[in-house]
């Protein structure tokens, strides 16, 4: 038996998942997936319930451009209460995740750029330097470490630095964008260079 289960998964990740989604021998109620980039269901910044609630309204858009869920349709989904739910709506819309248009029931939408959206940004550099210094630390002295530099208030401030420029699309902005994704790395190497000052050292 564990020759079989072995044998059937022996195919790339995404052709399986597509032959999962549209299997309905037993039934159809939830054919095909969600396509989510790695950025967003790795981002830095985001809480667990942010992503799920995230990803179950791009979920719910599919091949539309909105979404018009109820808050206890989300909280069935993800495991959380409608109150839950609609606090993490909140700040998702406070980080300007998603767009809510008020009604009834509210209308989701998603951002424009959202692939230069600020949260991913300052996400991905920190995933690059995790990757340029991994093989140099203790993996998880690493991960504590990541996890006290995502709630810090630095993180916090690029963030933000950024949100405000991402705001306004100036032409312009974009150097100052990559002056401030450049002044982070060079945050990390130096709070790094602090909290492993042997690993860094070589000794």
């Amino acid at each position: 038996m564990k020759d079989i289960y072995l044998s059937q998964n022996r195919q790339a990740a995404n052709e399986y998942m597509d032959k999962v989604s549209q299997e309905s021998q037993f039934t159809a109620h939830h054919k095909g997936f969600t396509k989510v980039p790695h950025k967003i269901h790795r981002c830095f910044g985001l809480s667990l319930y942010e992503k799920l609630i995230l990803i179950d309204l791009i979920a719910y858009m599919s091949d539309k451009s909105m979404c018009y869920p109820t808050l206890e349709m989300i909280a069935r989904n993800v495991g959380c209460s409608s109150k839950s739910v609609e606090r993490y709506i909140a700040t998702l819309a406070e980080k300007k995740l998603i767009l809510v248009s008020q009604s009834k029931n509210n209308t989701y939408y998603l951002p424009n750029y959202l692939q230069v959206h600020p949260y991913l940004l300052v996400s991905e550099k920190t995933h690059e330097f995790i990757g340029s210094v991994r093989k140099q630390v203790n993996e998880r002295e690493l991960t504590l470490w990541i996890q006290e530099i995502v709630k810090s208030d630095d993180y916090k401030a690029y963030t933000v630095r950024l949100q405000r420029l991402h705001e306004r699309r100036l032409p312009m902005d974009k150097f100052a964008e990559t002056e401030t994704l450049a002044s982070y790395t060079q945050f990390l190497i130096t709070a790094f260079a602090k909290r492993f000052p042997s690993d860094v050292n070589g000794q």
